[in-house]
Formats: structure tokens, sequence, C-alpha cells
């Protein structure tokens, strides 16, 4: 019985990459002839997968095959729906962006006086950096796709965090005195006040520094920046995996 093979191409929405679900339809018609004339009917409701060939990206999840009647030319349309593999977009994307994210918040978890925390911060940063380019050549060239967004979002977390870096450093090195406003802050954390027993202590007295200063900023930043990206990565992983 002769046959042919056709190569058709689909319109697919990435939105949920690499969680997506894609339906394909491929339509025969016939053009020079009206329903009137020649009329092309199934044999079935289906579509014969015994020489259908595994792929490694798509898995087909059904098909499904009808006439459409209401056109003026007979034409049959042939549904496939696919879902992606997104095994190896877990292991070799997802999973390490989220990595790296983890290693940018815990730079907040490096003394200042250590000297090696903006070396820290600028090689996550880089390999965030390096790592986006590689993966750049997996990601479909669209946009839309919730993935993205997520890239986007811890790029600029590290950009926030070098920054933050930076400016902690600035003050790490200060040697003026903590101005009086900052203190009054600092002992806002303190769940037990101490009594003074002299009302014009002054600020160096009290042993307030700047090191203090930036620890206690560091602590701060280190649970607000782990409480967002937590919920960013939920809030991602849920909208993928519930597509």
């Amino acid at each position: 019985m002769p046959f042919e093979v056709f190569e058709s191409k689909c319109t697919i929405d990435i939105t949920y990459f690499p969680y997506d679900r894609q339906s394909c339809d491929i339509v025969f018609v016939v053009w020079s002839s009206s329903n009137a004339d020649v009329m092309v009917t199934l044999w079935n409701n289906g579509i014969i997968l015994d020489s259908l060939e595994n792929n490694a990206e798509w898995s087909v999840v059904s098909t499904a095959a009808r006439e459409d009647v209401m056109s003026s030319e007979s034409r049959v349309i042939f549904t496939f729906n696919l879902k992606r593999n997104s095994t190896y977009y877990l292991m070799n994307i997802i999973i390490p962006i989220i990595l790296l994210g983890v290693l940018n918040v815990f730079t907040f978890a490096l003394p200042a006086d250590s000297g090696e925390k903006m070396g820290y911060c600028i090689t996550v940063f880089l390999s965030f950096a390096v790592f986006l380019t590689i993966v750049s050549s997996e990601l479909p060239k669209t946009s839309g796709s919730i993935l993205r967004y997520y890239l986007m979002f811890q790029l600029g977390m590290g950009t926030f965090v070098v920054c933050c870096t930076t400016i902690e450093l600035r003050f790490h090195h200060r040697k003026d005195s903590v101005p009086k406003n900052i203190i009054k802050l600092m002992n806002c954390r303190n769940v037990k006040k101490i009594e003074s027993k002299h009302q014009n202590e002054t600020e160096s007295e009290q042993g307030i520094t700047w090191d203090d200063v930036i620890s206690s900023f560091d602590f701060v930043l280190f649970w607000i920046t782990s409480a967002i990206v937590i919920i960013a990565t939920i809030t991602v992983l849920i909208l993928l995996c519930t597509n």
C-alpha cells in the first residue's frame, strides 16, 4: 500500500517549561474539491502508533482523530497530545539554579572580617552568570517561560547580595563611632534590657562597634533573603508541577 512521510511543525506554549504539555494538530484537506465531490473519512477514531519511535524529549500522552464537517472542504484532523520529559532539565538546570541561590543566601553567614566574603560573593555571582550563559542554549528562544523569570529573579538576588556586601565592607573599615540612632536600633533587638548606671554613657562605652552593626545586618538579611528565595522557589515549583 503506498504511503507518504510528512514533516509538520507545531506552535508551542513554553510557559511551564520544562513541565509543559503540547497539543499539535495535523490537518489533511482536499483543496481541489468540495466535500460534496470528495469526502475524506476515518476508519477508526484513533491513530495507530505501532511504528512510533521513542523520543528522548517528548512522550505521546494521547491521540485523537476527527472529521471536520463544518468546512466546505473535506478535511481530517489528527491531534497529538505531547508531554515533555523533564528529568534532564530538572537535573541540569532547575536543581543547579536552586543550589546557586542557596549559596547566594549564605554569603550573609560569613563574617565581614574573614577577608573572603567579597571574593565568595563575586565567585557565586560569576558562577551564576556563566551558568545562565550555558543554560540559555537549552531554553526555548521565546519569552514567557516561568523558568526564565525565575532565572532573572535569582540573578537579581545575586546583584542585591553583591551590593549589600559592598556596603557592609565599606562600614566595616570605618573608624568613627556608631551613631546614636543605630545604637538605639541595635538595643531594640535585645530581649532583656540592662539599665545603665551612668546616664551619660557614651557610645564607645556601650561596646557597640561597626562589627556588631554589620553582624546584626547580616543576621537580618540572611533570614529575609532566605524567606524570599524559599517562597519564590516553592511558588515556581508549584506552578510548574501543577501544570
